[in-house]
């Protein structure tokens, strides 16, 4: 934190801080306690935010929807939808998730299917499993407010431009919590933008704001060049002067609201709350032969070659060496053998290894089942004792 920033805020991890009370959805998302439902790119494009929309291409159809990382095949049938959330939210034993875009609310359609999605969760999972949703507000009237409370949301975050502030009063007073979650742009426009919302949230007694680091990333590195903005030394995300910003703004208004002011660092989007995730995730699907890593990611080691030679491996790690079978998997149709990783360090195995025609490296992959997912990290080499063709 800078030396710079008001006493009156609570340091979190990654950087980040808040004034007053972190809201809860902010929580359960810093532990990875939560699954985030992309229901697809499309919105009603608004002014205030199209120009440097972080959105990547492949994500911006209508019908990209993904639940994290895992995309939902045939998003048009409900029942996919809710089973892949459910694999993922038993995978990572979720307390909630958050449904985002695009925009949520963005057509009739769309809030239908929001609407069904929460309910299932609600049945599924109970009372306490919380649920926020983004939206711009393009949309937002009583009729939807009065939609989403019936469903069972938790909390809604709106980022309106100007025209939209008066559409977030029809959210107020119902049983979720409302807020908004905007980036803290770096120019004088925007600040008064974020001071005007402030009021305006503070007066109809909504609950939060979320300021979010101004992050530049490859859907909108141009657009924000060519605007002067730039990166903080040492970064790859983070738009110079963005944390400034978001400083003086609660130096301005800490004294007269009583909104929870949270500033959302880009680590805490990008590393902290996907570690934990990854954490948790990982330890729900790893093997007993893998080990995980401080960042999620598994670990472990790979024998491969000719089948005689690893399934001979085999057979001395069973039966001679009295190995678990269950501490090891093995592939007779594509010749690999999966071990701990900690076999590495023991004295000797190398030695053993060097007595078959076998190739030997330590894997570190990202926490997922799925091919596409499950993306290779590192790969650390032991021995290669496999003959080179002339």
């Amino acid at each position: 934190m800078s030396q710079n920033e008001p006493d009156i805020l609570k340091k979190l991890k990654g950087n980040a801080w808040v004034q007053g009370n972190l809201p809860f959805g902010c929580q359960l998302c810093t532990q990875g306690m939560k699954v985030v439902y992309f229901m697809g790119g499309d919105c009603n494009y608004p002014n205030h935010c199209k120009w440097y929309c972080p959105i990547s291409e492949h994500r911006r159809r209508k019908d990209a929807h993904f639940v994290d990382e895992i995309p939902v095949e045939n998003p048009n049938d409900i029942k996919n939808i809710i089973s892949t959330l459910n694999r993922e939210i038993r995978a990572v034993d979720a307390q909630g998730m958050s449904l985002t875009g695009g925009d949520p609310l963005s057509n009739s359609h769309k809030v239908t299917l929001a609407c069904s999605i929460i309910q299932e969760m609600k049945m599924e999972y109970g009372p306490d499993f919380h649920i926020h949703l983004y939206t711009s507000g393009k949309n937002f009237d009583p009729l939807i407010a009065e939609q989403l409370e019936t469903a069972g949301l938790d909390s809604l975050r709106f980022h309106p431009g100007r025209e939209d502030f008066h559409k977030i009063e029809f959210a107020i007073g119902h049983s979720y919590t409302v807020g908004a979650e905007i980036p803290v742009i770096p120019t004088e426009e925007n600040h008064r933008y974020i001071l005007d919302l402030i009021q305006y949230l503070d007066a109809i007694g909504a609950d939060y704001i979320n300021l979010n680091e101004f992050e530049m990333c490859a859907p909108n590195q141009t657009a924000l060049l060519n605007r002067g903005f730039t990166l903080e030394e040492g970064s790859m995300a983070t738009v110079k002067g963005s944390r400034q910003f978001a400083e003086k703004i609660v130096r301005d208004v800490s004294p007269r609201t009583n909104l929870a002011v949270h500033f959302c660092s880009v680590a805490v989007k990008d590393q902290v709350q996907i570690q934990a995730r990854y954490l948790r995730r990982a330890e729900k699907i790893r093997f007993e032969y893998e080990e995980i890593s401080e960042d999620g990611c598994l670990l472990f080691m790979r024998v491969q070659g000719p089948l005689q030679e690893v399934t001979g491996l085999w057979d001395y790690l069973v039966h001679t060496a009295k190995v678990p079978e269950k501490a090891m998997n093995l592939n007779r149709t594509q010749g690999v053998l999966d071990l701990p990783p900690f076999l590495a360090e023991e004295d000797g195995f190398i030695d053993l290894l060097s007595e078959y025609r076998v190739k030997c490296g330590i894997y570190e992959v990202l926490p997922f089942r799925e091919p596409k997912l499950a993306e290779i990290r590192e790969y650390t080499p032991l021995m290669d004792n496999l003959p080179r063709h002339s």
